[in-house]
């Protein structure tokens, strides 16, 4: 049997729908309204197609849709940016849907130099589907010291950083806010979910998420999107103690993504960070 990823158009629409109050929109609210948010005849309305065609797209029995009405919908659910550029991916065909996924695990030398070089942030080379391929000594200190430093190496120790966020007692801890984390972390995987539906390994790491974690199905559920790549995240962590990074994601050439951790400069915060990479050095001596 064929692992594909839920990403199905339907309930995705329904969920959007339900959260839009009427009155966002100039509609009068007045009277009983059996479901929340609009009606499935408002948004057709406002996006200028039939409530037949709509609502057999939210029902499932129409699969996908022209961009063009793609969008109109959107504009009328007032989606993000993010949540836009996702409807497109699941509301249009996979190109390709028995292509094999890329396996995303191998990283180029000249990544691996950069990664090493930068000593001063945390950094680590993730692919798509957030397995840790390489990490620095300074990211590896603020994430894993539980964890072998060469895990990454190994494909059957590879860390996850999502599965880490919401598995490992040891990261969990670590964040000030971990509710925020944890949200996160599951709109991104939605995001990324996306453009690698027939990938049969996020299909597993996504159910294996959801039998372990109530806290993960309970958040895939509600199927909200948001692309993170940049931002500022607080720590607590057990060496250094409060930690405020701003942290950045790149997309590398090999198909992988560079995430990377670093203090604002001159700060408190730069100087615990560098107290972790004293304790680093430390521990790399004889």
């Amino acid at each position: 049997m064929e692992h594909i990823v839920n990403t199905d158009l339907g309930s995705y629409l329904r969920q959007m729908r339900e959260r839009v109050r009427p009155e966002q929109m100039g509609l009068r609210s007045s009277g009983s309204r059996r479901v929340p948010g609009l009606r499935r005849e408002e948004v057709a309305a406002l996006a200028g197609v039939s409530q037949t065609y709509y609502t057999r797209l939210e029902q499932s029995q129409t699969a996908h849709a022209s961009p063009q009405v793609l969008l109109s919908i959107a504009r009328a659910l007032q989606l993000t940016a993010d949540e836009r550029d996702y409807l497109l991916k699941i509301g249009t065909p996979v190109q390709n849907p028995h292509e094999p996924a890329p396996s995303g695990d191998q990283i180029s030398p000249y990544t691996r130099m950069l990664v090493e070089s930068l000593g001063n942030v945390a950094v680590a080379v993730l692919n798509y589907r957030c397995d840790i391929l390489s990490w620095n000594a300074l990211y590896h200190r603020l994430f894993g010291p539980h964890l072998d430093f060469d895990a990454p190496e190994q494909p059957e120790q590879r860390p996850n950083i999502i599965k880490m966020n919401f598995l490992d007692d040891n990261v969990r801890t670590l964040y000030a806010d971990w509710g925020a984390e944890s949200e996160a972390n599951v709109t991104y995987l939605r995001f990324i979910s996306g453009n690698h539906r027939h990938d049969p390994r996020l299909a597993e790491l996504i159910g294996e998420l959801t039998i372990r974690s109530e806290e993960f199905a309970a958040l895939w559920c509600r199927q909200r999107v948001s692309n993170c790549v940049e931002g500022t995240k607080l720590f607590d962590h057990p060496v250094v103690g409060e930690l405020e990074l701003m942290y950045q994601s790149a997309d590398l050439q090999d198909g992988n993504i560079l995430k990377f951790y670093h203090a604002e400069p001159d700060s408190p915060h730069e100087a615990a960070l560098q107290l972790l990479m004293v304790d680093v050095d430390a521990a790399h001596q004889p």
